[in-house]
C-alpha cells in the first residue's frame, strides 16, 4: 500500500487495516485528501495527503503549481471547501514585504513526520502529515515569539494554513521566514568535532540563546496559554512520577544486556529544589537536531517547537520546567562526544560547562530557576535520567548498536544524583 511505504506514515511496525478519504479540497491540479488510517491494533489516526489528480498516487508536495497555490491560499487568506469542512490560510504580520509569488519552490529530502518545501531563499513551508485537533505547539509558539516577543533566534512565522471541519481545527501547514547561511547544528558540530575544534565559544553562545528563548516565553503574564505558573509540590510529584515510568520502560527495553549502574528508582527529592519556580512553555524536545548554526556558528537560530510529535497535542502543551530542555541539549551532547570521528579530550565535560555558562548568563535570575546552584544540578541530573531512558527505549527498537550511548548517559546523570545527595549528607 502506498502510504505504508512514506517516509511519514508514523506506525510502520503496525498493519493497515483500512483507510477512509473523510475530504479532499481542490488545490492547484491536485487535492489534499484527508485521510483516516486505521491499523490493526484497533487504533486510527488522521493524515493530510495532498496528491495530483492522476490515476497512480503522486505527491503533489513534487509540483511546482501545487505549492505555489498553497503559498497564494495563505498569503491571500484564503479558503477552499471541501465536502466536509474547509482549508483556510492565514498570514501574520510578519508576511514578507516583498512579491513572493514567483518564488521557485524546492521541496527539501530526507525528512520524517513532515514534509518541507523551500520557496526560493525567502521561505520554507512546512506540512504536517499526521494530524491532530486542537492548537499547534509548533505554530502556536512560533507565532507568540514572533508577535509578541523580540527574540528573533526563531525564524519568524509569516502565515499557517489549517483545516476546519466540525470536529475542530486541524494544523496543515506552517510557513516561516528561511535563514540563510545556516547548517543542521549536529552536523555541523560532527564536522567541528572530526577537525579537531571543540567549538566551545559556539555552544557558549548556543546555551545563551536558550536562556534568551525561555526569557521570552516567560514575557508575557496576561495570556493563560504562556503565563508562567508556580511550580507546586504536586508538579514536582507527579514529574518524578514520570520520570520513574520512563526509567521501568528504559529498564524492560535493555532486558537482559548489561545494565550496571542503571538504577531501579529515582531520587524522589531530585526535583524538590523547583518547588517555587515557575514553569512554562518550552520546546519539548530539544536537542542539536533542533538548532541551526549560522554563519559557522557565529550564531544560532532554534527552531521545531512541534514537541514529540507521536504525543497528544494537549500534552505537549502543557506547562513544565524548561529546564527539560536544557538536559535535552546536554544529552545531545552526550550523542556528540560518542558520534565524533574525533572530539578533543574532556571535550564533552567542558562542552557542557559551556553551553550551561551561556545559559545561566542570559537566564539571570528568573523565575523559572531554582534557588541555588545545587538545585539546578540536582534537577538536571533527574530530568537528563528522563531523557536518557527515553533514548534507551528509542535506541532498542531502532538502533540496538547505539544503546550503549543513552545507557552511559542515564549511568552517569544517575550516580551524580548519587554523590550530591552523599555529600549534602556528609
Amino acid at each position: 500500500m502506498w502510504i505504508a511505504g512514506q517516509r511519514w506514515f508514523a506506525s510502520k511496525t503496525r498493519r493497515i487495516v483500512r483507510v477512509a478519504l473523510e475530504d479532499g479540497a481542490a488545490i492547484g491540479g491536485g487535492t489534499l485528501w484527508i485521510a483516516r488510517v486505521g491499523l490493526d491494533d484497533g487504533t486510527d489516526a488522521r493524515y493530510a495527503m495532498p496528491l495530483l489528480d492522476a490515476p497512480a498516487p503522486s505527491d503533489a508536495l513534487d509540483d511546482p503549481a501545487f505549492c505555489r497555490a498553497l503559498l497564494h491560499l495563505i498569503a491571500d487568506g484564503g479558503r477552499v471547501a471541501g465536502a466536509r469542512g474547509e482549508v483556510v490560510g492565514a498570514p501574520t504580520r510578519a508576511w514578507p514585504a516583498t512579491d513572493v509569488a514567483d518564488l521557485p519552490p524546492r521541496r527539501l529530502a530526507g525528512e520524517q513526520s513532515n514534509t518541507s518545501v523551500v520557496f526560493g531563499e525567502a521561505l520554507i513551508l512546512k506540512h504536517f502529515r499526521r494530524l491532530g485537533v486542537g492548537v499547534h505547539p509548533d505554530v502556536e509558539i512560533t507565532r507568540f515569539l514572533t508577535e509578541r516577543t523580540e527574540f528573533r533566534h526563531t525564524p519568524r512565522l509569516a502565515g499557517s494554513l489549517d483545516y476546519r471541519d466540525g470536529e475542530g481545527v486541524w494544523a496543515l501547514a506552517m510557513l516561516q521566514e528561511m535563514v540563510t547561511g545556516a547548517r543542521d547544528g549536529w552536523r555541523w558540530l560532527l564536522d567541528r568535532l572530526a577537525g579537531g575544534d571543540g567549538a566551545l565559544s559556539a555552544l557558549e553562545r548556543l546555551g545563551r540563546r536558550t536562556g534568551e528563548l525561555h526569557v521570552a516565553l516567560a514575557s508575557d503574564a496576561r495570556d493563560p496559554a504562556f503565563a508562567p505558573e508556580r511550580i507546586t509540590p504536586g508538579d514536582v510529584l507527579a514529574w518524578t512520577d514520570d520520570v520513574q515510568r520512563q526509567l521501568d520502560l528504559a529498564r524492560a527495553a535493555l532486558g537482559d544486556r548489561p545494565s550496571d549502574g542503571v538504577p531501579t528508582r529515582i531520587d524522589a527529592g531530585g526535583l524538590g529544589g523547583l518547588v517555587g519556580a515557575t514553569k512554562l512553555r518550552h520546546h519539548g524536545d530539544f536537542h542539536l537536531g533542533q538548532t541551526l548554526a549560522v554563519r559557522d556558528g557565529e550564531d544560532w537560530a532554534l527552531i521545531d517547537f512541534e514537541g514529540e510529535p507521536l504525543r497528544p497535542l494537549a500534552e505537549r502543551r502543557r506547562k513544565h520546567t524548561p529546564l527539560r530542555d536544557v538536559a535535552g541539549l546536554l544529552r545531545s551532547l552526550g550523542y556528540a562526544a560518542a558520534s565524533a570521528r574525533r572530539a578533543p579530550t574532556g571535550w564533552e565535560d567542558a562542552a557542557r560547562r559551556a553551553y550551561l555558562a551561556g545559559y545561566r548568563d542570559a537566564a539571570g535570575p528568573a523565575s523559572f530557576l531554582p534557588g541555588g546552584e545545587a538545585a539546578l544540578t540536582r534537577a538536571l541530573a533527574v530530568l537528563e535520567v528522563e531523557k536518557a531512558a527515553y533514548e534507551i527505549v528509542y535506541e532498542a527498537n531502532n538502533r540496538p548498536d547505539w544503546l550503549p550511548i543513552p545507557v552511559r548517559g542515564l549511568v552517569s546523570a544517575a550516580a551524580s544524583l548519587r554523590s550530591d545527595r552523599a555529600a549534602g549528607a556528609a
